[in-house]
């Protein structure tokens, strides 16, 4: 299983879960995604991820104009233009360069969705770490060889069929990038229950040698520990300033206050899943476990029957009760009184 390096922070099997916050489509300006990105640093996650979308991106974007989004509010269900969406996001230039700086300074991986080949190079050069393939351009196969040849990490969005994929995968591989990430990204806005599919990122893990996130669309935390507990090596969690805002994104997001207690309580789970190895050892105390007793006074030279045995704690203060059969018909040596803790050297 290959690993992945971001800046000083590697991804995959026997590491530390990659805990990325995403204000993707939830901040309206410079001011507020930085506030979003300090407030990822100090929940001491690992990472930040947006969308870069440049001034005049949306119209460059969006060849049609007209076409909507459907999405949960905590009143319903709600819609708005997949281009007033995109609009809201549009920062200058010169401020994405000024947000991968502060990230970088408060010691976050800065990761990023890119749009169009050419706003790569303008990627690279202002110093992201990571580049995300998004859903709808997992097929686009220009945008990816771009992305490959810079020779950054290349997180892949497995939510179009896992061929899509897989033909990304090789586009990399083909261009000597092998700094590769599988996203399990269930869809919806937010997504149900039914639609996570957890195991897929087991079924993913068994396709590809690359390690396997977990992107959350699903409101809450709660998905985020399971999928740690199904061995995901990087999460995705949307973050908001508030969740009652009526936009896309926003209800299904953590609030600022919660991002703390989630990277606690991802790193608790960790600490939880332990090692398997625990199958070949004892786990349970000798003060737990009991010893044979004589349940009645024995005669020297009686056979030692079960009506003769009791069993008291602790099971190291005489014979263990887990050789039981192995005394059954052996002699006794000696007088052994009723509640004696039963020892080898008193029977034949």
């Amino acid at each position: 299983m290959k690993t992945v390096k971001m800046r000083n922070k590697i991804i995959g099997p026997e590491n530390p879960c990659f805990i990325s916050f995403e204000p993707g489509a939830t901040y309206a300006n410079l001011e507020q995604a930085k506030m979003m990105t300090h407030a990822t640093s100090l929940a001491k996650a690992d990472g930040i991820k947006f969308q870069t979308l440049a001034t005049g991106d949306a119209d460059r974007l969006m060849g049609i104009k007209d076409i909507k989004i459907n999405f949960g509010t905590a009143n319903g269900k709600k819609e708005e233009l997949v281009y007033d969406a995109l609009k809201r996001r549009e920062l200058p230039k010169e401020s994405w360069r000024e947000l991968v700086k502060y990230s970088h300074d408060l010691n976050l991986v800065f990761i990023t969705t890119p749009e169009f080949p050419e706003s790569i190079e303008f990627l690279v050069d202002a110093g992201v770490d990571a580049l995300k393939i998004s859903k709808g351009d997992i097929n686009n196969v220009l945008l990816i060889e771009e992305a490959a040849k810079t020779n950054i990490p290349i997180i892949l969005d497995g939510r179009e069929k896992f061929h899509d994929v897989e033909v990304a995968m090789k586009i990399c591989e083909k261009n000597g990038n092998d700094q590769i990430i599988i996203m399990h990204c269930p869809s919806g806005y937010p997504t149900e229950n039914a639609g996570v599919h957890l195991r897929a990122i087991n079924a993913i893990q068994e396709k590809c040698q690359y390690p396997v996130g977990f992107a959350d669309h699903s409101p809450g935390d709660i998905m985020n520990f399971a999928a740690v507990a199904m061995g995901a090596s990087m999460l995705e969690k949307t973050i908001t300033t508030d969740k009652a805002i009526e936009h896309v994104e926003h209800f299904m997001s953590l609030e600022l206050s919660e991002l703390k207690r989630f990277v606690e309580n991802i790193r608790a789970v960790e600490q939880a899943m332990g090692n398997p190895d625990i199958l070949s050892t004892s786990r349970v105390e000798e003060t737990a476990r009991r010893s044979l007793v004589a349940i009645r006074d024995i005669k020297k030279g009686e056979k030692i029957t079960k009506q003769d045995l009791d069993y008291k704690r602790p099971g190291n203060a005489g014979i263990s009760v887990a050789d039981g059969f192995k005394i059954l018909d052996k002699r006794s040596m000696q007088d052994i009184t009723a509640g004696t803790f039963l020892q080898w050297n008193m029977l034949d």
